[in-house]
């Protein structure tokens, strides 16, 4: 699954069009259930944005390395985002971003985020 996920993953990022802007985001997720903590995702993720017309549009992917509190060291997974923003007027747009990454011998974890933005 890992090397389905790598291969889609540079796949994508080797056929972004020329206009698009290459970057490196490093990103920490920490975990609570309530005040407890349950652990750390660092995310190290490479990745192109873009726009076209009213659409800015993001794909980013790379190692996530994960630590959960009261096990001993980390695990490597793959993580990766897939966003975008619409630009319905310059005060108001919609956006949305999907985000997965693997979890070792259990089930791989997605999020899914819209919403609107309006600015004054």
């Amino acid at each position: 699954m890992k090397t389905i996920a790598l291969a889609l993953a540079t796949t994508t990022l080797a056929s972004a069009p020329a206009f698009a802007g290459t970057y490196i985001n490093a990103e920490v997720n920490n975990g609570y259930y309530g005040s407890e903590y349950i652990g750390r995702s660092v995310e190290l993720h490479v990745g192109l944005d873009g726009s076209k017309e009213k659409f800015d549009y993001y794909v980013q992917g790379g190692p996530a390395l994960v630590a959960v509190d009261g096990v001993d060291g980390t695990e490597t997974e793959l993580s990766g985002k897939l966003g975008g923003t619409y630009n319905i007027s310059s005060a108001t747009s919609l956006y949305g971003e999907f985000a997965g990454a693997t979890n070792g011998d259990f089930d791989n974890s997605y999020n899914l985020k819209v919403g609107a933005k309006y600015k004054f």
